[in-house]
């Protein structure tokens, strides 16, 4: 490391400028600039979390002065009496005075002042001390002048100023006393000095860097919370929105059930027609209301996610502030789930299905679980791996799965339970099962998921499948889980029945056409990021993104230049064309499209590679990959490992398959 990086940043431990976004009074600590509102309240954090140790190194103080009373009365026995005037008779009571006023809601608005004052009255005591002792030439009791200062500087919780007034003042006083006030040999007054001035010297150095990192404690907890708040925020306007949504969504189906009515009504030959037409239009009112929603979001996410992720990356595993971030960032991807429960729930969406064996889905699943669930709940299977096989989407039957289970540890969760997973083959006829509807005669794969925790209620058992319907706490499920377990179900022809009673736990018992053919699973490669080195030009309309885009790139090792503005973009490529690899837009920009802008820029230079970045994906045209040669599109909000393999993968050349 150079000098002048060094100097720039820390030197030895000391605070230096420019090295982060706060400011402190070099001399007094205090914070000044533009967070010089939070002196107040660092003042009050600081006095109530300092005044126990304060008391207690109160006490002990008055225990030490007194049990070096005795010493007195060893070595210098004819100055006992004086000694033990000033020991007992003045000192020690004012620090009993000073304890007990430490109970005085009084107390709070003098503190540091009665420090400084009992630091420089303890230390007066022993120079007196010292006085005296020096008639009869005995030069020992300067040591207690360093545990003065170890007191003062460290244990009764002094700011540095008020500590360092008091012990130059004391050195002061001594400096005095033994000069003029004595008889002390200049040898033993160098001696004393260099002892008493060294301590006093690194007790400075001890207070002011317990002080400094008590302030940048206190700053860093204030921004955790102006983070946590913004994410809090974040939710509860995704909430309302979800609330405005659902008020729309349910007065269309009030509207599309008397449609339906009428129909039914003239026209009988035609129901089945109809019913599929009018679930194409709610699904279509959703997807438009749950598109604009993902929109929105997904740029609130996206730089919460980037520099949460790339500040877990800079963080030690033991670092007191990686908890915090960790909940900051555990609070934006469920917010990034809700939003892909949203769309998933809101669309009609194309799956690959194939014969699957359930067995080996739910092993997988509960391998996940078991390392998530706490000890106090055991986890039975009872899983027939000669049940046979279902056509069905392995990711979906992943989510079914998922879904139960954590809704399951959710109703166990603060007691003892057991999670029961059973799986068999069942032949059902032409009869009702318990409390569903008919299905069709035939064998069937039935998954059965029960817990033992508080079960539900007759009313909301007939609630649970309603979309948004939740009666978790709010930032702790959206109400989505079920219903799109209901739609998955249905969807493959399957029924699923619920059994709950409170206080006796819930059954789910999902039941699956059996099919013949066998299916082998496939392990997915977990990521990680990837580094690389190019120009990149990176644009979005909100800066928030292009700042973090611009981090998240730099860290993986791009040189990159931001805009957020399309057409300062495309001028800023027309004076060099050749400085960039790559180009990174957002879709949905005012004045020019993430597309037009692709297309211009290919005009002057057709071998450019693109990447789009979009929440939501039906903003692009189908054919827009090949008609504007990008080379990929990927979601937000953008996952740092997802994000630095397609960068990678796009400027090697090789071939990508479109970003989920």
């Amino acid at each position: 490391m150079s000098l002048r990086s060094m100097i720039r940043g820390n030197l030895f431990g000391l605070p230096t400028s420019g090295r982060d976004d706060w400011k402190l009074n070099k001399l007094t600590l205090a914070f000044c600039g533009n967070i010089k509102r939070y002196e107040k309240d660092f003042r009050n954090d600081y006095f109530e979390w300092s005044l126990n140790p304060f008391r207690f190194s109160i006490v002990l103080s008055i225990l030490f002065f007194g049990v070096f009373a005795f010493l007195d009365a060893q070595q210098l026995p004819e100055l006992k009496r004086v000694f033990w005037i000033i020991r007992f008779g003045i000192t020690t009571p004012v620090l009993i005075t000073v304890l007990l006023f430490s109970f005085s809601p009084f107390f709070k608005r003098y503190m540091q002042a009665i420090l400084a004052g009992i630091m420089y009255l303890t230390g007066l005591a022993i120079i007196i001390m010292i006085i005296f002792a020096a008639e009869v030439e005995h030069y020992t009791y300067y040591a207690g002048l360093i545990l003065i200062f170890i007191f003062g500087y460290t244990f009764i919780k002094a700011r540095f100023i008020y500590a360092t007034i008091a012990g130059w003042s004391i050195v002061a006083s001594y400096e005095i006393a033994a000069i003029w006030l004595s008889n002390t040999p200049v040898e033993i007054i160098i001696n004393n000095n260099y002892f008493f001035i060294s301590a006093n010297i690194i007790g400075m150095f001890i207070s002011y860097f317990m002080e400094h990192s008590a302030r940048r404690d206190f700053y860093m907890r204030r921004r955790l919370e102006n983070e946590q708040e913004k994410v809090q925020a974040a939710n509860n306007a995704l909430e309302k929105r979800v609330q405005e949504r659902t008020r729309q969504i349910a007065t269309a189906n009030k509207d599309l059930k008397k449609e339906i009515e009428i129909r039914k009504h003239h026209e009988k030959e035609k129901t089945k027609l109809e019913d599929q037409l009018i679930q194409l239009q709610k699904m279509e009112t959703i997807g438009t209301l749950a598109g604009g929603i993902a929109h929105d979001f997904n740029n609130i996410l996206t730089p919460i996610l980037g520099y949460t992720e790339m500040a877990l990356e800079e963080l030690s595993q033991d670092s007191t502030l990686r908890y915090d971030i960790e909940q900051i960032n555990g609070a934006a991807t469920r917010g990034k789930d809700l939003v892909q429960q949203i769309l998933t729930f809101s669309r009609q969406v194309d799956v690959d299905k194939k014969p699957l064996k359930l067995d080996e889905v739910i092993k997988e699943v509960m391998k996940l679980i078991r390392a998530s669930f706490p000890s106090n709940i055991g986890i039975r299977q009872e899983l027939d791996a000669e049940c046979g096989t279902v056509l069905a989407d392995a990711t979906q039957m992943h989510q079914i799965i998922m879904n139960l289970a954590t809704n399951a540890f959710h109703a166990m969760a603060g007691s003892e339970g057991e999670l029961t997973v059973r799986l068999e083959q069942i032949k059902v006829g032409t009869r009702s099962i318990k409390g569903s509807a008919k299905i069709q005669k035939g064998t069937y794969v039935r998954l059965t998921i029960s817990d033992t925790g508080h079960g539900m209620d007759k009313r909301t058992l007939e609630r649970i499948f309603e979309p948004f319907f939740t009666k978790k706490e709010v930032g702790s499920g959206s109400g989505l889980g079920l219903s799109v377990v209901h739609g998955i179900v249905n969807s493959n022809n399957g029924t699923i029945v619920v059994e709950s009673e409170p206080g006796k736990g819930s059954a789910f018992m999902i039941y699956l056409p059996q099919h013949s053919e066998s299916y082998v699973s496939q392990e997915n490669a977990a990521q990680k990021v990837e580094k690389g080195k190019g120009s990149i030009l990176f644009v979005d309309d909100e800066k928030e993104i292009t700042f973090m885009g611009k981090r998240m790139l730099e860290s993986l090792g791009y040189t990159v230049d931001i805009k957020s503005d399309s057409q300062e973009a495309f001028l800023e490529f027309k004076k060099d064309p050749a400085k960039y690899d790559l180009l990174v837009t957002d879709q949905a920009m005012p004045k020019m499209m993430g597309t037009e802008l692709i297309g211009k820029l290919k005009e002057i230079r057709p071998d450019l590679k693109s990447i789009i970045i979009t929440g939501y994906h039906d903003s692009i045209p189908n054919d827009a990959m090949e008609q504007f040669g990008i080379a990929n599109i990927i979601s937000k909000p953008l996952i740092l490992s997802e994000f630095s393999e397609l960068i990678r993968k796009v400027l090697e050349k090789k071939d990508i398959k479109k970003a989920s």
